[in-house]
């Protein structure tokens, strides 16, 4: 008998974590993410997590622990479908008017509620026994899909547990239409069957047997003599069935994850017999949607009609009642309808088609939802082309940064359906308008993504397409959207669209009625209006938690204390002021929307109200900035629901130290090796994602935890000291970005065309960056631009890029996997002007994308430069040594200059055969000047050049080591409108000709190698 299992604290957080993780990403638990902000939050939360261990290590006489969880077990009621019926205005009329006295609700859904730690149970179960059912199911189920460890079969480390519900389910559907795609093209016909399971979870009866073979199956794979927490499981949903209004055993709760597992393992028997029947070239499930790729297969014309009513039923007798998989079931069923005029209901009695699952007649398939598609491969395919394209079109949405033009232009098209039963040209074929849950959902997160590039600036027209949109019915249906609504309005500062929305929401919620007054009774209307309110309430506090200051508790008070409503809760405002609280505080608000990278990580964040959407909060804010307001709060970090980047923390370790060194106006950080910003960065990034969140350190020591850290950190990044001057005032260090995929072939570069504005540099200098809408547009077309190109390296000029966008590039170079070397706007602070380059380079590890971020001071800074800086009495910062960087990215050898370095003819000899390629971001006029250095450089160090200066200036160029005929390989001047170029340059090609000796070179080609050229620095590479 193996000893039995002891638990430790540890085992509980992992557990913990993965829920909160999951729920984070999840958008569809808004009042679970409520729970476990309240929970981390609260004062005894260690305290909870210590009794659930001691529980665990001694279940039987700690009973009664899990009996008062047990107890505490309660439903929400939600709504799930609303009747139209009430905007049917009959025959041939068609209105845009949704907002009525009343709404009429027609089905409801019932979710878990329960203390978190029976959710944390529910994740321990996965982790210890439930696993072992997703084997029999995961070949053709999509959701609730594991993340296994490939060799050792049990749930991954960290903070995975499911594979991303957005992939999987593009996976489930693309693979069955992409295989029918294939089947056409191969000349055969295909049958795509769509169809779901009626109720799904509200029809999974786990009887006594059923769970006998569960505990026996976990019992036999782990080879344990009990199933802790499979019988927790039963226990848990044992308790819910007895208090779920529904009224049934056979209810499996919603809201819990372990239903998940539960639910695909029920219908393991469904999916074996429909594939061993039918044999089908795809059979996909995800949940209780199920799509079935038949080969070989049509529709038939005809039929016989005294048997069935249609070629559906036909098909489906032919293929499934036939082979014994359904048997149709006829009943009949009442609905109900008002009059054309109105002043009545009307019942209806209609018969009604369902298909049982012969071994179990709780699966039932409705004959309404099921969905036929014929293609025959001698007809024409565009209706599986335009499918298909319309996916793309759908999962490419956020691949490319929104134009702020196009988002207003496209919300009517985005959120409104149009059906046609003629031409379009006619305004009679229309026949129906409907509402696109998706498109309106995808207009609000690019709007969101834009606004975030700027503060407060509000916008009219988007402002009336969203208040004008979300009225009436449409409204409570779409209520998933009420947080981004509300963002929105939150990020743009406009307080009086916010209440507008929420006066809105409020009196939809309060004209909720019964459709049917036998099905639905007044009391759980009123629950349903308590739980609508409920989600309104976290919708406003995830939003404000964004900005603590946008609305006072008084504004609140003000004005909840009009509304007289029974369902509404009185104490609303100071619920909603708590939970914001213990949302920033649990770190479980949209992170993604935090304008500063880690911000919400600091303990200031806790301390102050932090405008978390406003850049300039910091600069503005009345609080000393200290070394302790600006450190890492640890519970947050040990607790972090997301895995965060390298990047992230290589730029909030930089701009802390910019902070403080700038209040002594030290320049240190840049005339060292940089190394412990970077090992700082690293180390935060190790213990974070990887020491807390692996099982495998638990047995570790201290030495060996380390060795794994060190190895890991030469995975990511190397540096060292890579050459300095006799005098030690002069020199470089090395980066490399070891294991990033090497170049193969030529090398891609993006050289921005883009005017840099004298009227930006000082407003960045001595007010407030420029971010208004052109700006951003520009911004945003230039990075669009690259990603079209499909470019390895983007370039942008000299102080051509406010810091605010900084973290937008970074993400965007993690992402597309895309270098990225820029000139940042002068950053300000204590009156000294920092000039930056910034050069992002990313990297991949295990499949996860990332980026580190090197931030270089202007060794040298012009004349003018100086001049504007000093004359408004501000300093330039001057530093003792000059130190470059020789960049090692994908196999490539590059260093970069800003603009006036390269006047200094030391400065710019630095890399003389120890590179392929140079970069220059300029800012500069005296384009004949700069114009011979480029050339000059090219020949003298060999290699590559490439320039990126204001378009009004012109000379960007790319130019290579040749003569003059061919010497350019991308050069341009002008333009209004900002836009990449795109240029390639072969590196293979450059360092074999300069392996070659003089006798041997080519001058066709490439110019010679200058004298004492180092031949054996190109060996090396």
């Amino acid at each position: 008998m193996k000893k039995k299992t002891k638990f430790e604290l540890k085992d509980i957080e992992l557990a913990y974590r993965k829920l909160k993780s999951y729920v984070y990403y999840d958008n569809f638990s808004l009042l679970l993410r409520q729970q476990i902000a309240e929970f981390e939050s609260s004062s005894n939360f260690e305290e909870c997590l210590a009794k659930l261990v001691e529980f665990l290590n001694d279940p039987v006489n700690n009973r009664s622990y899990f009996e008062a969880l047990l107890n505490e077990i309660n439903y929400y009621v939600a709504p799930k479908k609303f009747s139209r019926e009430p905007f049917n205005y009959g025959d041939n009329i068609i209105s845009n008017n949704f907002t009525e006295s009343s709404y009429l609700l027609e089905k409801v859904n019932y979710f878990f509620k329960g203390p978190i730690e029976l959710h944390i149970i529910s994740i321990l179960w996965i982790l210890k026994e439930g696993f072992v059912l997703h084997k029999e199911y995961h070949k053709d189920n999509y959701a609730y899909y594991l993340e296994l460890n490939s060799e050792s079969g049990n749930v991954v480390d960290g903070l995975r547990l499911f594979k991303p519900y957005f992939d999987q389910y593009q996976r489930w559907r693309d693979k069955g239409v992409d295989l029918a795609k294939n089947i056409v093209a191969n000349d055969t016909d295909v049958v795509i069957l769509a169809l779901d399971i009626k109720e799904y979870y509200y029809n999974i009866n786990y009887n006594l047997d059923l769970q006998d073979k569960i505990h026996q199956k976990i019992t036999t794979e782990l080879g344990i003599r009990g199933t802790l927490f499979t019988q927790m499981i039963f226990d848990i949903n044992d308790a819910y069935q007895k208090i779920c209004p529904k009224n049934s055993k056979a209810i499996m709760p919603i809201g819990i994850l372990s239903s998940g597992i539960l639910a695909n393992w029920y219908l393991t028997d469904f999916d074996r017999k429909i594939k061993e029947e039918l044999a089908p070239a795809y059979y996909g499930r995800y949940v209780d949607d199920i799509l079935i790729v038949f080969s070989n297969t049509k529709i038939l014309k005809t039929f016989d009609e005294t048997k069935f009513n249609s070629p559906l039923e036909a098909f489906l007798h032919k293929f499934f009642v036939d082979r014994k998989i359904f048997k149709p079931k006829v009943e009949e069923k009442k609905t109900i309808h008002k009059s054309k005029n109105k002043d009545c209901i009307c019942e209806e009695i209609k018969k009604e088609i369902t298909y049982q699952f012969v071994d179990n007649e709780l699966i039932e398939i409705q004959k309404d939802k099921i969905i036929l598609y014929s293609f025959e491969s001698k007809e024409s395919q565009a209706v599986l082309d335009m499918f298909k394209k319309k996916i793309e079109q759908h999962s490419s949405a956020f691949w490319f940064l929104p134009n702020e033009n196009d988002i207003n232009d496209d919300f009517d098209e985005s959120v409104y359906e149009l059906n046609y039963t003629d031409t379009v040209n006619k305004l009679r074929s229309v026949s129906d308008i409907k509402q696109s849950k998706y498109g309106a959902s995808i207009f609000l997160a690019k709007r969101i993504k834009v606004s975030l590039l700027s503060d407060n600036e509000k916008d009219d027209k988007t402002t009336e397409q969203i208040l004008t949109f979300f009225k009436g019915i449409i409204n409570l249906e779409f209520s998933n959207l009420w947080e981004k609504v509300l963002t929105y309005f939150v990020i743009v500062d406009d307080r009086k669209a916010f209440w507008k929305f929420f006066k809105e929401t409020i009196y939809a919620i309060d004209s909720i009625k019964a459709f049917d007054n036998k099905k639905l009774k007044k009391e759980e209307i009123e629950n349903i209006q308590k739980y609508l309110s409920e989600f309104l309430m976290n919708c406003c506090a995830m939003a404000t938690a964004l900005n603590p200051n946008f609305v006072t508790q008084n504004w609140w008070e003000d004005r909840c204390s009009r509304f007289r409503f029974s369902w509404f809760n009185s104490s609303f405002y100071k619920r909603v002021y708590s939970l914001k609280e213990e949302y920033v505080r649990a770190n479980l608000l949209r992170n993604s929307f935090v304008v500063v990278p880690l911000l919400n990580y600091l303990k200031i964040a806790n301390e102050e109200d932090v405008n978390l959407v406003k850049y300039d909060y910091l600069r503005t804010l009345n609080v000393e900035l200290s070394k302790e307001n600006l450190s890492f709060d640890k519970k947050k970090l040990r607790y972090a629901p997301r895995f965060i980047y390298l990047y992230e923390f290589n730029s909030i370790y930089f701009l802390r130290k910019l902070i403080f060194q700038a209040k002594n106006r030290h320049l240190k950080m840049f005339e060292d090796l940089e190394q412990k910003i970077y090992d700082k960065s690293f180390n935060a990034f190790f213990k974070v994602n990887y020491k807390y969140r692996n099982t495998y350190f638990d047995s570790k020591n201290g030495e060996e935890v380390s060795n794994y850290s060190e190895n890991l950190k030469d995975y990511y990044f190397k540096i060292d000291k890579g050459f300095r001057d006799k005098n030690e005032t002069l020199g470089y260090n090395t980066l490399e970005i070891p294991q990033s995929k090497k170049i193969t072939n030529d090398l891609k570069i993006a050289v921005a065309n883009t005017k840099v504005e004298k009227s930006n540099i000082a407003k960045s200098l001595f007010e407030t960056p420029n971010t208004d809408k052109e700006r951003r547009k520009d911004f945003i077309d230039l990075i669009n631009g690259a990603e079209k190109v499909k470019a390895d390296i983007l370039i942008l000029p000299e102080v051509s890029t406010p810091y605010r966008w900084l973290p937008i590039l970074a993400d965007q170079a993690r992402r597309k996997q895309r270098a990225i070397i820029v000139g940042l706007e002068h950053i300000r602070i204590n009156n000294m002007c920092y000039n930056l380059l910034a050069t992002i380079l990313p990297m991949e590890h295990n499949g996860i994308k990332d980026a580190i971020i090197n931030f270089r001071l202007k060794n040298h800074y012009s004349p003018a430069e100086t001049k504007l800086i000093k004359d408004r009495g501000k300093i330039v910062p001057k530093l003792s040594k000059a130190l470059y960087n020789l960049f090692i990215w994908r196999g490539i050898h590059f260093s970069n200059y800003n603009c006036y370095e390269l006047a200094d003819i030391h400065h710019r000899a630095l890399f003389k055969s120890k590179v392929d390629v140079l970069f220059a971001s300029e800012y500069n006029q005296d384009v004949n000047y700069f114009s011979n250095i480029v050339e000059t450089v090219s020949r003298d160090v060999h290699c590559y050049f490439v320039q990126a200066n204001s378009s009004d200036f012109g000379d960007s160029r790319i130019t290579r080591p040749a003569k003059t005929a061919i010497k350019d390989i991308l050069r341009l001047k002008g333009g209004e409108n900002s836009v990449v170029l795109l240029g390639k340059i072969d590196i293979k090609k450059l360092r074999e000709f300069q392996k070659l000796r003089i006798s041997g070179q080519d001058t066709k080609v490439f110019k010679n190698t200058p004298p004492d050229f180092d031949y054996l620095n190109v060996e090396n590479r």
